[in-house]
């Protein structure tokens, strides 16, 4: 079955887009792009006008926690699909299961059990597993439980990579633990890639780890040592070590919108990767949630601890953070598709087939009004959700 997209304004990546664009779908994969005056009716079984609208790849949240009620340091199926149906509606295909901080044992039960869950989900694809710790600072420790926070050992290391059976992605350390140079080489030999946050680091211990193999900073500006003008620290580093990309909770309440805006300038898109950082919350009414062990009350989009006022992750969606985003600070179209889908898929390594619209690439599309709401969203050629008024 070949499906063809026509007159969409079609954004393939951070350099080409097409006004009145269309998409060839055929198995799963993307078998042209073109503009829709060179569309010939032999080229797809049916057509589908989407005329006003906007195609994109599929955003990709490398930074989510939970959705829709469900957490996914539970370490079930349930848990993975709720999230994997959640994030589906807003354009999101593919995500990274992030998990908080517990016991060794009880991580390494979590890690077996969502790498026996499908990739392919019901909705969004489950793209593999990030470690939020649980070498990480107590200074900056944010959310996390203090009593599992610990200095690395590559043992542990080995024994998490066998558990999670080569789905382990993405792990966030903090550098000035002592021997995590050591860390960070073993884990990138194991094709983890290493994050910088919760962390207590000097900019020169930032550089150090960026020389062992870290590529990103995890969250920028939240849970990590500032930019001061005599203890230059994380965020200092970070504006330092142009190679390396930042997570960025683009929703206007972790970071100011004036920040926000300085780092964009200096950043680009280039660098940013926009996440959500999402918990059990997000998709659900407002009330009262655990989260990493503490009572956490969501309103809206916005989570706090409610003991301690603490921001507690997010509610919102990728199409909230690329929405915001643009509010913020103007960004163009293919902008936004760098940070929310071509630069996720390159750090955790999934580049040749996700993140961007072009031939032989999987047909992860996602359909947009001028707001970024979506309207429908395909996995490698599926049609995994459309909008109650979406026209086909």
């Amino acid at each position: 079955m070949r499906t063809g997209i026509v007159h969409a304004r079609v954004v393939c990546d951070q350099d080409r887009m097409l006004e009145d664009g269309a998409v060839i779908v055929e198995q799963g994969r993307i078998t042209a792009v073109l503009e829709a005056d060179a569309v010939r009716p032999d080229m797809a079984d049916c057509f589908l006008d989407a005329r006003g609208l906007t195609l994109t790849p599929g955003w990709i949240d490398i930074h989510i926690h939970g959705a829709g009620g469900r957490d996914l340091i539970e370490g079930t199926a349930e848990a993975v699909r709720t999230v994997s149906e959640n994030v589906i509606r807003d354009g999101c295909t593919s995500f990274i299961a992030s998990l908080t901080v517990v016991s060794h044992p009880q991580m390494l039960s979590i890690l077996e059990n969502l790498a026996g869950c499908s990739m392919d989900q019901p909705g969004a694809s489950l793209l593999g597993i990030h470690s939020e710790g649980p070498y990480l600072s107590v200074q900056y420790k944010a959310l996390m439980n203090e009593q599992w926070l610990r200095d690395p050992s590559l043992e542990e290391l080995r024994q998490m990579c066998e558990a999670a059976q080569g789905h382990l992605k993405l792990m966030t350390v903090a550098p000035e633990r002592p021997g995590m140079p050591e860390l960070i080489e073993a884990a990138v030999a194991e094709g983890i890639t290493v994050m910088i946050g919760h962390t207590a680091a000097t900019s020169a211990q930032v550089h150090q780890a960026r020389l062992c193999g870290a590529a990103g900073f995890t969250h920028l500006y939240n849970a990590m040592s500032q930019h001061l003008h005599r203890q230059p620290g994380c965020v200092t580093g970070a504006f330092l070590e142009k190679a390396m990309a930042a997570e960025l909770i683009a929703d206007g309440f972790h970071v100011d919108p004036e920040v926000v805006r300085v780092t964009w300038q200096h950043f680009g898109s280039s660098r940013l990767v926009l996440i959500t950082d999402a918990m059990l919350g997000k998709g659900m009414p407002d009330g009262c949630f655990e989260f990493s062990g503490l009572l956490c009350r969501k309103k809206g989009q916005h989570v706090r601890v409610v003991e301690t006022g603490r921001r507690a992750g997010s509610a919102i969606g990728m199409n909230d953070a690329v929405r915001i985003m643009q509010q913020m600070c103007g960004c163009t179209p293919c902008q936004l598709v760098e940070m929310a889908a071509v630069n996720p898929a390159r750090l955790i390594g999934v580049s040749n087939s996700k993140g961007r619209i072009l031939p032989g690439m999987d047909a992860d599309l996602a359909l947009f009004d001028q707001q970024w709401n979506c309207h429908a969203a395909w996995v490698r050629g599926e049609c995994r959700w459309k909008s109650e008024d979406c026209g086909f």
